[in-house]
């Protein structure tokens, strides 16, 4: 894939916009869903677990909102770069436009969606007087880690939703393991051997962990972890691009 050019610019642009309007297109609050959603989500849950779990978790509904737009984030961008080629038929059929450009589009739409969970988490932060922590700045570590691991994980998932319809319902299955092994509103800690170990293996799991750290505990995670999150997920950003490139023209047949 080329570096992208002023056409392809503007092209991404296009399609972010149409992915990012599209999602509110008949709703009357539009936008503001982006901002109700996990406000509303992140009161009930605190309800229901910040009692259960108060001697463990402190400021429960910042730590379950820092482990959430993560997670939101992975679920949502890797599900729509997954459908990007597959529903964008028509266009593909009638434009010569690359096709990674509609995976990446689809991708930098939820990433916005991202960006207004993080405003909310800052808010929410102040309102729960949450302290700042300068180790916040590194959280872009983690974060661009996640951005690479959506990518390739988006790019493969793209080209087998084009050869495997099903690929959508296992991966819905796959989505709510990785939901309830990223300890989003628990500790890990509670997680009894054996199935702790097994558990620790969700690569989502250490992003959210270091997230907190750098962001709501004010701590440096462990050097050794964060290592290993930037090979992994460069791994899979390198072996997405390698996927769709030797499919990209396979794919044309498909379609």
């Amino acid at each position: 894939m080329k570096i992208l050019d002023s056409n392809k610019l503007f092209l991404l642009e296009e399609i972010v916009k149409k992915d990012f309007s599209g999602k509110y297109k008949d709703s009357v609050l539009g936008i503001l869903w982006s901002v109700l959603k996990p406000l509303l989500i992140m009161i009930i849950l605190t309800i229901i677990f910040s009692t259960l779990f108060s001697r463990t978790i402190e400021n429960f509904a910042v730590y379950y909102l820092a482990g959430k737009c993560i997670y939101d984030f992975f679920s949502l961008g890797t599900s729509e770069a997954m459908n990007s080629i597959k529903g964008n038929v028509n266009i593909l059929k009638r434009t010569a436009a690359p096709k990674y450009i509609f995976t990446l589009g689809g991708i930098t739409s939820e990433f916005l969606t991202f960006l207004i969970t993080l405003a909310i988490l800052v808010a929410v932060m102040i309102a729960t007087k949450a302290s700042f922590h300068i180790t916040a700045i590194y959280a872009i570590i983690p974060v661009l880690c996640l951005i690479a691991m959506i990518t390739g994980i988006g790019l493969m998932l793209s080209v087998l939703c084009v050869y495997f319809t099903d690929i959508k319902h296992l991966y819905s299955v796959i989505k709510i393991m990785l939901l309830y092994s990223s300890a989003l509103f628990y500790p890990m800690d509670i997680i009894p051997e054996p199935y702790h170990q097994i558990m620790i293996l969700n690569p989502l799991y250490w992003i959210i962990e270091q997230f907190r750290k750098l962001v709501l505990y004010g701590t440096m995670p462990d050097t050794l972890n964060i290592i290993n999150t930037i090979l992994l997920s460069s791994i899979i950003l390198v072996i997405g691009i390698i996927i769709f490139k030797k499919y990209d023209k396979k794919i044309t047949l498909r379609l």
